[in-house]
C-alpha cells in the first residue's frame, strides 16, 4: 500500500501509528496522521506549513497529550496490525490524487497533509485556525517543489512499485495474450 510514499510520508505514517498505539486507540484516526506529519521538522510538509514548532497548539486542540518520553513495553510490536479508520483511508486516497495531480509519482508528507484538507474532519478546522488552508498549501507545494525538487528515484525501484500496484491487471493481460496467441495457431 505505501509502495508510492517517500521515506518522510513513511515516517509520517510510522508517527501516526505510533501515536495510536501510545494512546491505545483501536485505530489510527486523522489526529495521529497530523501529528504525525507534523512530528519531523525536516518533511516538506513541516517545511511548508511550519508544523513542528507549532507541534504543542496542534496537540492541544485535536486533545492529544504530548508524547511520552519513555514508551511502554506492552505496546503492540511493528508486526501487530493497527487499522486506519475510514477517514484516514480517505485521507490517503485524496494524497494520492494530489500526487496525482501534481504529476508526482511520489507521495510526500505535503501531498498527506493536502489528503486531510480535502474534507471536513477534526485536523481540517485545527488546521483552519492555524490559516493552513488547501488552495495556499497546493500553491506553497508547487514553489517548494520548484525550490527543491523532490529527488529522483532510480527506475528499478519505480518499476518494481508499479507492478506490484498493478500485478492482477498485468496478469490478466498476460493470460489474454497467451489465449490470443493460442486462438491464432488454432486458425
Amino acid at each position: 500500500m505505501f509502495e508510492r510514499y517517500t521515506e518522510e510520508a513513511r515516517r509520517a505514517v510510522y508517527y501516526s501509528r505510533a501515536e495510536a498505539l501510545v494512546r491505545k486507540a483501536s485505530a489510527i484516526c486523522v489526529p495521529d496522521v497530523l501529528v504525525g506529519i507534523a512530528r519531523d521538522k525536516n518533511s516538506r510538509a513541516s517545511q511548508i506549513a511550519s508544523l513542528k514548532p507549532r507541534d504543542a497548539e496542534l496537540r492541544a486542540a485535536l486533545g492529544i497529550a504530548p508524547f511520552p518520553e519513555n514508551i511502554d513495553c506492552s505496546l503492540p510490536g511493528p508486526k501487530n496490525a493497527i487499522p486506519l479508520d475510514s477517514d484516514v483511508k480517505k485521507t490517503l486516497a485524496y494524497a494520492a490524487q494530489e500526487a496525482d495531480a501534481d504529476h508526482e509519482f511520489w507521495l510526500d508528507t505535503d501531498h498527506l497533509l493536502r489528503g486531510l484538507l480535502r474534507f471536513p474532519n477534526a485536523a481540517t478546522d485545527v488546521l483552519a485556525k492555524l490559516g493552513i488552508e488547501l488552495e495556499a498549501m497546493r500553491a506553497a507545494s508547487i514553489r517548494n517543489r520548484q525550490e527543491f525538487p523532490p529527488q529522483r528515484v532510480r527506475n528499478r525501484l519505480r518499476l518494481r512499485a508499479f507492478v506490484k500496484k498493478f500485478r492482477a491487471h498485468l496478469i490478466l493481460i498476460a493470460i489474454l495474450l497467451i489465449i490470443f496467441a493460442y486462438l491464432k495457431s488454432q486458425g
